[in-house]
């Protein structure tokens, strides 16, 4: 039996999770990992959660203002649901957090959406995350390399990786503020269009680029206001993570809480469902070299996963009411829905409109009847001589 290259990656990813997770437990009793949780209280609990809400709020609020501005209509309970969804179902991927765009562009195809359209949306609002992301990352990155004894290769490697980061930041700005391609240029510099099963793709690129260079250089007021928004949110990220420390019973300062935040982020680059075991091994060598304590590094990542399961249960239940969780991820990954709308221009009156049409619909089986189905139904089609 041939096993596919996915259900290997699938399947390897989940082995390397386990192999960190039972690293973790081995070499961290489970008592003393417990005994840091005894500073919890419940008005510490429920600010966290409280501020959490907030921050996934204003991801909601950041992406409904942008689509606002390119045109797109979507009501701040759609952007806020469809958002959890992606948030809440990627995290169960190997993924981690990251690459669920096209279940977001697949959701926006039932509000009437191309998925080519409501993708590049989708990626115009994930730039905009992931360079302030990048940001706070590259600070509490620099922060533990440059204020904290560390072996002088990996001191380097830190240094090196916060300055590749910030060129590419700045790269993708410097062209996209132009006017400039970023995706196409990159197929190209990688001399994908040389290749012929991939050439074809080139144009539906520059397509899917044009809204994003749109909204870059002809909604400036829009971007400042959605980078606003991300600033606010990465803000409140900090003061998340605060409140876990304290939680924790660990009064940290800002430098600390910025480190903590940057550590997240690399463990939720490492292909494993829900960061499991790497977001474990790594707040807990962090806590080694701060000198505060790897049990409670531990402890943290504990109480991130624990809030992040909520929402994971959250978004599973509105995939639920919307179809079904096989039919989210059916929807995002399927070429069927890659371009369900066909848009085509009339003039009504001498004026432009723009008319939508699907070009995919769902079959429904009750519209069409077999013969067989009609001799069962019908006795005097039964008796019926020679051929229909």
């Amino acid at each position: 039996m041939k096993i596919s290259k996915r259900w290997l990656s699938i399947g390897g990813s989940i082995a390397l999770a386990v192999a960190l997770l039972l690293f973790v437990i081995l070499k961290y009793p489970f008592k003393e990992v417990l005994s840091t949780f005894s500073n919890i209280t419940p008005r510490l609990l429920i600010a966290y959660l409280a501020v959490s809400f907030t921050i996934m709020f204003l991801f909601a609020v950041r992406w409904n203002y942008v689509m606002k501005s390119l045109g797109l209509k979507l009501t701040l309970w759609e952007s806020f649901s469809f958002r959890l969804i992606d948030y809440g179902l990627t995290y169960i991927t190997p993924s981690g957090k990251a690459g669920g765009e096209p279940i977001r562009a697949a959701l926006l195809t039932r509000k009437g959406i191309s998925f080519k359209e409501g993708l590049a949306n989708v990626t115009t609002d994930k730039t905009i995350e992931l360079s302030v992301s990048i940001g706070f990352f590259v600070m509490g990155l620099l922060l533990l390399a440059l204020g904290h004894p560390l072996p002088i290769l990996l001191r380097i490697f830190l240094v090196v990786l916060c300055t590749l980061l910030i060129f590419l930041v700045w790269k993708f700005y410097s062209r996209i503020l132009r006017g400039k391609s970023v995706f196409n240029a990159l197929f190209r510099v990688f001399r994908l269009h040389k290749i012929k099963s991939l050439a074809k793709y080139e144009q539906s690129i520059i397509d899917f680029e044009k809204p994003i260079i749109k909204f870059y250089n002809e909604k400036r007021k829009a971007f400042f206001i959605a980078l606003g928004l991300s600033f606010l949110s990465l803000m409140m990220s900090l003061v998340e993570f605060k409140l876990v420390l304290l939680m924790l019973g660990i009064d940290a300062p800002l430098g600390v809480v910025f480190m903590v935040l940057s550590v997240v982020g690399i463990a939720f680059m490492v292909p494993v469902p829900m960061g499991l075991g790497s977001l474990e091994a790594f707040q807990a060598a962090l806590f080694s070299v701060l000198k505060i304590g790897s049990a409670s590094g531990i402890g943290l990542a504990m109480i991130t996963r624990a809030r992040d399961m909520i929402w994971v249960m959250i978004a599973i239940i509105l995939s639920l009411y919307i179809g079904s969780f096989k039919t989210v991820f059916k929807e995002a990954y399927n070429s069927i829905y890659t371009n369900p709308i066909n848009k085509v221009t009339i003039f009504r009156d001498g004026k432009p409109v723009t008319v939508k049409m699907k070009l995919f619909r769902k079959l429904n089986e009750k519209n069409f009847v077999t013969a067989d189905e009609l001799k069962k139904q019908n006795i005097l089609f039964n008796r019926r001589k020679g051929p229909l």
